[in-house]
């Protein structure tokens, strides 16, 4: 089965824009929110909803399209945070940790959406991007759904990491609308 991208979107931290906007969210919801739920809800919204990445596209409803969401080290930051409690005091935070794994933005995401189609987290090292495009190629073969949001978000890499990481300078995301070649 072929697809094919019917809406992009890309957003990278710079000095204009130093963290993704996500105002469209209610304060209590968006305030725990991490650098990478940010990003990955913000350039998710603009999908949907940003007329420059509408172009005219008849969309679906954001509750009804299944999510993959893909990141090489998710919550690489608060991980970092969490391991530094761990081997400090012994006492990691509940809510931290609860924040800290892959599925929490596409679970963020769901949850503000009222989202009940399924959603998918991948990790797959320096191969994170593609594996993440093949698992949304991989959903529309398989049917029932006609349509994927799939999207890719990393947050830049922690100074303490050095060399032992591949360095990314800044945070981004990337969404990309993909939908049967049918349609």
């Amino acid at each position: 089965m072929k697809s094919r991208v019917l809406r992009k979107v890309e957003w990278t931290a710079s000095e204009e824009c130093p963290r993704p906007d996500v105002s469209f969210m209610p304060m209590m919801e968006r305030r725990r929110l991490s650098l990478v739920e940010r990003a990955a809800l913000h350039v998710a919204w603009r999908v949907f909803n940003d007329p420059e990445a509408v172009g005219g596209v008849s969309m679906p409803a954001a509750d009804s399209v299944p999510v993959v969401f893909a990141s090489r080290w998710g919550e690489i930051g608060t991980t970092l945070k969490l391991m530094r409690q761990m081997h400090g005091d012994g006492e990691m935070s509940p809510a931290a940790f609860s924040a800290s794994v892959h599925n929490a933005a596409p679970g963020a995401w769901s949850l503000f959406t009222k989202n009940k189609s399924p959603y998918t987290a991948i990790a797959a090292r320096d191969r994170t991007y593609e594996m993440g495009l093949l698992e949304a190629e991989a959903q529309l073969a398989a049917g029932p759904y006609r349509s994927v949001l799939y999207v890719y978000a990393e947050e830049s890499t922690p100074a303490y990491y050095g060399a032992a990481f591949p360095k990314h300078e800044h945070a981004h995301a990337t969404a990309l609308f993909l939908t049967s070649n049918e349609d």
